[in-house]
């Protein structure tokens, strides 16, 4: 299968037309950081990232672990478009702390976790114990909403799950939870109709930012675009500008271009080039049709049973008239919430993203799921 860091090969081997696309959206940089293991320590560095089976054994003897560690291959990749970036070493997925067997091994703490909080949840009962906006709930089948009572801005609201648990929820009940969004999104703006600009988010678990175990997301109306949002679509637009073109629709052929993309009923499914962090897939879609809701519900359904996946982030552009710009949903795996370390340090907030997933081995499991 390839790999991330066999990504400056792939694109030599393209054609004319999507080289110069791919270098239109992207600068591309791959290095080879070297560095000597002593004696003395080598031992370690074999039981660090020697790779192993299914039993837990280490593959490979220590010689052939040294030497791979003695000289790393790294990618450097960055949208000229976005100014996104982000740093690729296929080696810091092999970091102590961070295999995938160790994370098998939490699933059944996770279960445990998760039941323990719904002893005195708010929101298990929370027509009693949350707050309502000034207009009222909105209910849908399997969820409600509620005024969240530390806003980020004037109208930030929730909308709560039936189910306590965030990691279960069918199609049916997911596909509820957005039409209560949507629904919440229609009633701010009856209430207060200078406020016609939506943003949806779902931060799942406290490793995600959740105050609550419960499953719930966020919503809020405001003025404008968030920074973020309207940082995007100001890219979007200057690149139509320029050079004439859909943003969305080449970065997507560029995605497909080197494997890192799949098509769902003609909604545009890409494992991102230049992730904020790991695991990152970006959905592109231009309505809110039931194949854009069940692309996302099926990402979604394979972050957690496929890839095991305890906490991720999921956020929700939504474009505004007369824009024309394409609804765009990108999510993100945050880790373990039993590991102590962070997965986001000083490197991530004040110089670029660094990843240790490789997206070619997210891409392929989200390529299967999405086929079935």
């Amino acid at each position: 299968m390839t790999s991330i860091v066999e990504l400056e090969e792939k694109v030599a081997k393209l054609g004319r037309r999507e080289q110069g696309l791919f270098g239109r959206i992207f600068e591309l940089f791959s290095a080879w950081g070297e560095l000597k293991i002593p004696a003395t320590f080598r031992g370690k560095v074999r039981e660090y990232f020697g790779r192993r089976d299914e039993a837990g054994n280490i593959l490979e003897s220590e010689e052939e672990v040294v030497a791979r560690i003695e000289s790393q291959r790294l990618v450097r990749i960055r949208n000229r478009i976005t100014g996104e970036e982000a740093l690729f070493n296929r080696l810091r997925a092999e970091r102590p702390g961070v295999r995938e067997e160790k994370r098998r091994k939490e699933e059944d703490k996770l279960h445990q976790f998760i039941e323990e909080a719904r002893r005195g949840c708010d929101f298990c009962d929370p027509e009693k114990y949350t707050s309502e906006d000034v207009f009222g709930r909105v209910r849908g089948k399997h969820s409600i909403t509620a005024a969240n009572l530390a806003k980020y801005d004037a109208h930030h609201g929730l909308v709560i799950f039936d189910n306590h648990n965030p990691l279960e929820f069918t199609k049916e009940e997911f596909f509820d939870y957005l039409a209560t969004a949507f629904s919440w999104f229609a009633k701010v703006e009856e209430h207060n109709p200078r406020l016609r600009y939506p943003f949806l988010m779902w931060n799942s678990l406290p490793r995600a930012g959740a105050s609550q175990v419960h499953g719930h997301m966020q919503v809020l109306m405001s003025r404008d675009y968030y920074a973020r949002v309207s940082a995007l679509f100001k890219s979007a637009r200057r690149y139509r500008e320029e050079y004439h073109g859909d943003y969305f629709a080449d970065l997507y052929r560029v995605h497909d271009a080197v494997g890192l993309a799949h098509s769902y009923r003609e909604v545009k499914v890409l494992a991102h080039l230049t992730p904020v962090k790991e695991k990152e897939i970006m959905i592109i879609g231009d309505s809110l049709d039931e194949p854009f809701r069940e692309a996302i519900f099926k990402t979604l359904r394979t972050y957690i049973d496929r890839l095991s996946v305890m906490s991720f982030n999921l956020s929700f552009a939504i474009p505004v008239p007369p824009d024309d710009f394409p609804y765009i949903v990108r999510m993100v795996d945050r880790g373990s919430i039993f590991k102590v370390t962070s997965d986001i340090g000083a490197m991530e907030l004040y110089g670029t993203n660094v990843i240790a997933s490789d997206p070619y081995k997210v891409i392929e499991v989200v390529r299967e799921f999405l086929r079935l």
